[in-house]
């Protein structure tokens, strides 16, 4: 099951949670503060990496926050072939705007910008560059730096007096340059793909938009 098709299920499954604790608590004042954690990035097939974060509460409406995320090889628990020293690191600056801190269930708007930071090494691969030249290689070393930012809106849905979901979605842009070094025996081949190329093949600096769906728990501080 694809990750993003498991947090579709999530969300419909606690919609109608949201909308019941709507009313409830209104005299509520949002000045929490919280610890976040999102396992779903786990799920990624090409990335996976552990999130963990941090939100402090500002004045009135305004939140900010900070997510770093760390990948390794023994984290992988969709996809086994993630080459020889798979290594990634992310951060993630936030700012939170709170529509009506005095709800139960907090509706935001937020800001985010991101960095990753991806390395590995491959044996016996193969790879794409300049969107029509194909190569083989018996060893290279992959690199990938990706960064932009999102905007998005979201919901900190409470599911006991310090425990919660944050869901949330958005879209934004990105900038990602992927590259290939000490590259060992690389050959020309004719390889035929299909209309898509994985992150591993498609070789280049490459900018377009980017989505945000995801689920991180919260715990109130």
């Amino acid at each position: 099951m694809k990750p993003s098709f498991l947090i579709l299920l999530l969300c419909c499954a606690i919609t109608s949670r949201i909308f019941s604790q709507e009313n409830r608590g209104s005299h509520h004042i949002g000045s929490d503060s919280y610890i976040t954690a999102n396992p779903f990035s786990l799920l990624d097939t090409y990335a996976p990496r552990l999130r963990l974060g941090y939100i402090q509460h500002i004045k009135g409406h305004w939140k900010m926050g900070l997510d770093v995320g760390y990948g390794g090889k023994g984290m992988a628990i969709l996809n086994e072939n993630l080459g020889e020293s798979y290594r990634l690191w992310e951060v993630r600056p936030e700012f939170y705007y709170i529509l009506n801190p005095k709800l139960r269930t907090l509706k935001y708007l937020a800001a985010e910008f991101f960095y990753i930071n991806q390395s590995n090494t491959f044996l016996n691969g193969d790879y794409q560059s300049g969107g029509s030249e194909n190569y083989t290689y018996d060893q290279a070393d992959f690199t990938r730096q990706k960064y932009g930012f999102h905007l998005k809106f979201g919901l900190l849905l409470n599911l006991g007096k310090k425990a919660g979901i944050n869901f949330y979605g958005g879209i934004g842009l990105r900038w990602r340059t992927s590259t290939y070094a000490n590259i060992v025996n690389q050959q020309s081949a004719d390889i035929f793909r299909e209309w898509y190329t994985s992150l591993y093949e498609d070789i280049g600096k490459r900018f377009g938009p980017n989505p945000a769906l995801g689920i991180k728990f919260f715990y109130k501080l």
